[in-house]
């Protein structure tokens, strides 16, 4: 295993909460957060010194460099979903692909912030779930791990909301993003079986909330009266 991943215990870091990005962040996202990060712990950056600050920016440093990299980021990736599963040994880790949002919650993604048009209590009245997860039979007897894509808010990163000419949240203190929640199922897993989860409980980190109060989630047993996902969202 490539040292670079382990922390002084030899645990695996998460370089995407080092981030505070979503697994699905892409190149351009991870360098905005770095760039953002980065000025304020960097003692060079900030004026601040101290060996927490120290510490602080060496990690983010090291984040960046591993997921800035394709060929490092795959591997590291790779290492990180396998630690996962053997946390959860039996339990059947969920990709992306067979998640499907409703139309309205898909919009809420696309545009990082909630359409306040569309209310959460209509959005279930259409669809009846926020999000429907495709597993097969063995994996409703395995128990799944699912991780879902949702709309959230991040306090800003450069200003805090004290800055009113600040470039990123013009003096607001918050900024609209994407977060990752990550849900496990226990077996058995009937078909149709609806779940709700409370987001209040699952902040992302300690400077993100989820813009939902809740997740509805309902499973789809491919093979059991369904023919499967037709239009997943990654």
């Amino acid at each position: 295993m490539n040292i670079s991943f382990l922390d002084d215990r030899g645990s695996l870091v998460n370089f995407y909460e080092v981030l505070n990005i979503p697994p699905t962040a892409e190149k351009a996202s991870v360098r905005a957060s770095f760039c953002a990060l980065i000025k304020i712990f960097h003692p060079d950056a900030s004026g601040i010194d101290s060996e927490d600050r120290r510490r602080k920016a060496h990690l983010i440093i090291r984040a960046y460099k591993v997921l800035s990299d394709p060929l490092i980021r795959a591997e590291y990736d790779r290492l990180l979903s396998a630690q996962r599963r053997a946390d959860r040994p039996g339990f059947a880790v969920i990709a992306r692909a067979r998640v499907r949002y409703s139309v309205s919650l898909e919009g809420l993604l696309r545009t990082r912030m909630l359409n306040k048009r569309i209310r959460r209590n209509e959005r279930l009245r259409n669809f009846g779930q926020d999000v429907e997860v495709f597993i097969t039979p063995g994996e409703a007897r395995s128990g799944v791990i699912v991780r879902i894509d949702l709309p959230s808010r991040m306090s800003c990163p450069l200003c805090y909301g004290e800055e009113s000419e600040c470039h990123v949240c013009h003096g607001v203190g918050r900024i609209s993003a994407t977060s990752a929640v990550e849900i496990t199922i226990p077996p058995p897993i009937a078909h149709d079986a609806l779940y709700e989860f409370d987001l209040m409980k699952a902040r992302p980190d300690r400077f993100t909330a989820f813009t939902m109060k809740s997740l509805k989630t309902r499973i789809c047993v491919i093979g059991k009266k369904t023919a499967g996902p037709t239009s997943p969202q990654h």
